[in-house]
């Protein structure tokens, strides 16, 4: 079993419904980010896609996709500004979501779950600066 493949599948043990989707060559984890403060989002819960990289043992995961449409503050949230894909008949949008300079990913230590962690972050208003 590949890393990415153990890791999905520790996350369903712990109850997180996650399933590895792909693209062609680009594989993605596909799950649901929950318990998201409403208002400013319009819905406590939004589907994301984490792109995997091929070597994901030795390379940083960064920022995510939200499924659209989304709704923050009544609008589109400045930094879901990326490009649009298409996956599984549903359309995703890049999110410009990094790790800050003074918290990176550690490679051997950060893994999806917890860039998982990160990314609901963005939900909730911490590290990067949101805009509101």
């Amino acid at each position: 079993m590949r890393v990415i493949e153990e890791h999905v599948a520790a996350l369903h043990r712990r109850g997180v419904a996650a399933r590895l989707v792909a693209a062609g060559s680009q594989e993605y984890v596909r799950t649901l980010v929950s318990e998201i403060p409403v208002p400013p989002w319009q819905a406590s819960s939004h589907e994301i896609l984490i792109a995997i990289p091929g070597p994901y043992d030795t390379a940083a995961l960064d920022g995510f996709y939200i499924a659209l449409p989304h709704a923050f503050n009544g609008g589109n949230h400045p930094r879901v500004n990326g490009a649009v894909i298409e996956l599984e008949g549903v359309n995703w949008q890049l999110v410009s979501w990094h790790y800050a300079d003074s918290r990176p990913w550690r490679q051997g230590q950060d893994d999806v779950d917890s860039h998982l962690t990160h990314c609901r972050g963005f939900f909730l208003q911490r590290g990067a600066t949101n805009a509101r």
